[in-house]
């Protein structure tokens, strides 16, 4: 049986400090005591940690790699809040109970040390608009092989255009989606340098964009030769890093199946549209692409999903090289 589930980065309310308001030196608190008006900060040390959560007719934990909350914890979004930067940066949080405990998901990149005034707090929509979370995505002027051989930057891709796919040949492009965001937390590129896995070029990647990797021999990751492997797993390993910093143009690209391509000459999957798999997307992306193609319904690639939890530490340079 399969499960809906959802990842998603999520920071303490402790963490979320009003520096300026009525709850002056107050963390995020309950939606009846916090106050419009009311300026926040997110502490420097804070970190944004990974939550897996099982959507069925409720909301639970499924995976908490950090170990701090318990699986099937219940999930209850208690409301969502909208706040803006000095900077006019409009910031989307939605706040969460989660084991007695409170948390906030931003759903659009939030950066410390930045302060936030509070402008709207929602208690009637409390639905997890996890629509608004990049999933897989690459980064502006990564180069896609195409059916004869050429390299072009994703961004000239147009409907129809023929596009090498590992395991069915020339297939035809359906739909390419861009996003414009804050390269900031979970939203931050992922860079890989030039050879660092073996790609002609250096590429930049939304963190949860799947890396295929085929393996040959005993030493390799998972159970099965093939695997697929987020972004973010590979910072530290083969000298990629996270990089924070500016706005990044994040494109999508669909098939009328899930397939593996080559991005800079790496094997990469791409979108995987399905129920779950799009409602990570922004939401103008996702109303687009189920209106101009509501027939598709990928299957998943076979290749084997790795988790944070299935690895540990940097991984081994020869492991990398067999994608």
């Amino acid at each position: 049986m399969s499960v809906t589930k959802y990842e998603c980065d999520v920071f303490s309310a402790n963490d979320f400090v009003v520096t300026w308001g009525i709850n002056e030196g107050d963390p995020l608190g309950a939606p009846a005591i916090c106050v419009l008006g009311d300026i926040y900060c997110l502490h420097a040390a804070s970190r944004l940690y990974p939550l897996t959560l099982r959507l069925e007719a409720t909301i639970s934990v499924l995976e908490d790699p950090s170990g701090n909350l318990p699986a099937s914890a219940p999930v209850t979004p208690l409301c969502t809040l909208r706040m803006m930067a000095h900077d006019g940066d409009i910031l989307e949080i939605v706040m969460l109970e989660i084991d007695g405990h409170r948390f906030g998901l931003p759903l659009s990149p939030i950066r410390a040390e930045i302060a936030y005034s509070l402008i709207e707090i929602d208690t009637a929509d409390t639905a997890l608009r996890l629509s608004k979370i990049v999933h897989g995505c690459f980064g502006a002027g990564t180069r896609v092989t195409m059916a004869d051989g050429r390299l072009m930057p994703i961004e000239q891709l147009t409907q129809d255009d023929m596009v090498l796919t590992r395991d069915h040949g020339a297939q035809p492009v359906r739909w390419l989606g861009k996003v414009t965001l804050r390269g900031y937390g979970a939203f931050a590129p992922v860079i890989i340098p030039e050879g660092g896995l073996g790609n002609l070029r250096s590429l930049k990647l939304a963190p949860r964009q799947r890396i295929f990797l085929y393996q040959r021999g005993d030493r390799r990751l998972g159970t099965r030769a093939e695997v697929l492997l987020q972004a973010q797993h590979l910072v530290g390993s083969a000298g990629i890093v996270q990089s924070e910093g500016g706005f990044v143009d994040y494109y999508s690209l669909a098939f009328d199946d899930h397939q593996i391509i080559y991005a800079e000459g790496v094997p990469m999957e791409s979108l995987l549209v399905s129920r779950a798999a799009t409602t990570r997307l922004p939401a103008a992306l996702q109303s687009e692409l189920h209106e101009r193609y509501p027939h598709l319904n990928h299957k998943p690639h076979f290749a084997q999903e790795m988790s944070s939890d299935m690895l540990s530490g940097p991984l081994d340079d020869t492991i990398l090289a067999r994608g």
